[in-house]
């Protein structure tokens, strides 16, 4: 198989697993034959451009959005912090290693329950994103930053190059990919946690409320509605990530 066949194999690739997808949906749509159980294609996407329609659809994805994106900078921002600190300190790297341990095995839940008790129900879901993605970021980024070649650092250091020509030219380059690759899993996975903590605190005007009005009144198709917004919200998202990632490498050469 030559490169050109390749290359049109990786572009059809999504169209033919997203066809795979309809295909399933349909035929278990019209086994189950029951629109609160499985609700059929027709009836999802109808309802999905009935919401296209509505001003409370983009004001509730407007809002989510602005959760998802405020709460993964905050998080990403201290992950960065404390694993450049525990890169260049032992002691450090050392204790928030065991805090995040412990996150990990928090139930979500949990800090579901506890965030609602501790915030409003606007606050909540972001403080539930933050403390659960916290750990898978900063775990990537230190990763990342140990995984440096540590014969170019030894070269540097011989050459006396300074640090900031080392940050641009040798701890940027080298520790991209691995934050790149972070950030893109968590990014996805921030908005499925924003959506399940909005369910939980109904918070107002957010997608989650939307969906679990949707579940509460037995409408099924504009729940899977909802869920196609969701997915594709998290799909555009890596996207914006993938495409950031390949104008820095490129800029990078």
């Amino acid at each position: 198989m030559n490169k050109k066949s390749i290359k049109v194999l990786d572009i059809l690739m999504p169209f033919i697993a997203l066809g795979l997808v309809l295909i399933i949906w349909a035929i278990t749509a019209k086994a189950i034959n029951s629109q609160i159980i499985f609700p059929s294609l027709s009836s999802t996407f109808k309802a999905l451009f009935n919401l296209l329609s509505q001003k409370e659809f983009y004001l509730s994805i407007g809002n989510s959005l602005s959760r998802v994106l405020l709460s993964f900078i905050i998080s990403f921002a201290f992950a960065l912090t404390f694993a450049i600190l525990s890169s260049l300190l032992k002691n450090v790297g050392q204790v928030v290693s065991i805090l995040t341990s412990i996150m990990r095995t928090i139930p979500t839940m949990s800090i579901i329950l506890l965030a609602l008790i501790w915030l409003s129900t606007l606050n909540a879901p972001m403080l539930v994103a933050i403390l659960v993605i916290f750990p898978l970021q900063f775990e990537g980024i230190l990763s990342a930053i140990n995984n440096v070649d540590k014969r170019l650092l030894e070269m540097a250091n011989i050459y006396n190059v300074p640090l900031k020509k080392q940050i641009a030219k040798l701890y940027l380059p080298e520790t991209a990919p691995g934050i790149f690759s972070t950030i893109k899993s968590t990014i996805s996975l921030n908005v499925k946690l924003i959506i399940a903590a909005e369910v939980m605190a109904q918070t107002r005007d957010s997608m989650g409320l939307q969906m679990q009005q949707a579940s509460m009144y037995l409408e099924m198709h504009v729940l899977f509605a909802w869920t196609i917004v969701a997915v594709l919200l998290g799909l555009i998202l890596e996207g914006i990530v993938i495409g950031i990632q390949k104008l820095v490498v490129r800029s990078g050469r």
